[in-house]
């Protein structure tokens, strides 16, 4: 089952990733062969797989537990249908990535979205296949269409894989906000509130100026910002990827949990 989202958001990966391709991203990357089969692995089994196996699987345990609430909040304006799940899945996203870079053998799942060697629209989606099934936000998001908010999902998980997508390109499209000083005044707003590129690269770059325990938002960075895990480098890192990587092979990347490694980022 593909819903519209997934549509859309594929569209933007693609659009991206033809802007990444005609400016050279590609010609010049870093990547193994092994790290394009993680990517486009990825990214299908979520869709195809994955997020529709989760929202079944909600539906039938939803049906069970509350037979009585199926499309109970069908009736609100699709507004307030979206802030309910968008505000949620944001926050439990925030803790839920946080705890994947604090907590070491939830590090051991989520460690393979951070060993590409250099940044581009195909990281967006880069998984084991674990991290997804575990990942709350998507469980919650799911619960919120058996109670009827079915729109509201499409719409809201819309505008986070958008945002994700285009947090993750190497198209630096924020850079001119940094170059600028009458725009410093909006860009001090913008980058607090909203998750730029610049303040994503920064959580997968390994370089002395970039924060790898930090900058956890996929669109509202101001979880970052309350809870202090904020950073503001105004620059990209020269170099990403994880510390000590042993660049393990895409099957393992994806479908191995690797509960006896100890392999830190940071």
């Amino acid at each position: 089952m593909i819903h519209q989202d997934t549509i859309v958001v594929t569209s933007v990966l693609v659009g991206f990733g033809i802007l990444e391709a005609i400016t050279g991203v590609y010609a010049n990357s870093k990547r193994r062969k092994d790290d394009w089969i993680i990517d486009l692995v990825s990214v299908a089994q979520l869709a195809i797989i994955i997020k529709p196996a989760i929202i079944l699987l909600t539906a039938l345990i939803a049906g069970y537990l509350f037979p009585n609430f199926s499309n109970a909040l069908s009736h609100l304006p699709i507004w307030i249908g979206v802030l309910i799940i968008f505000i949620p899945d944001e926050f439990l996203h925030y803790w839920y990535h946080r705890k994947g870079h604090e907590w070491t053998w939830l590090w051991n799942i989520h460690k393979t979205h951070h060993t590409s060697p250099d940044m581009n629209i195909a990281v967006s989606y880069r998984e084991n296949w674990l991290w997804f099934v575990l990942m709350p936000n998507l469980w919650y998001a799911a619960t919120m269409v058996y109670f009827g908010l079915g729109k509201a999902y499409i719409i809201s998980t819309m505008i986070i894989g958008i945002i994700d997508v285009i947090t993750h390109t190497n198209i630096k499209w924020d850079a001119f906000l940094y170059k600028h000083k009458f725009l410093k005044p909006i860009t001090w707003i913008l980058e607090r509130f909203i998750t730029l590129p610049s303040t994503h690269h920064a959580h997968h770059g390994i370089d002395e100026l970039s924060a790898p325990m930090g900058n956890y938002a996929t669109v509202l960075i101001i979880w970052d910002v309350i809870f202090k895990t904020a950073c503001f480098p105004h620059r990209y890192p020269s170099e990403y990827g994880i510390l000590n990587d042993q660049k393990d092979k895409w099957y393992k990347q994806l479908w191995y949990y690797p509960i006896a490694k100890q392999n830190r980022q940071n």
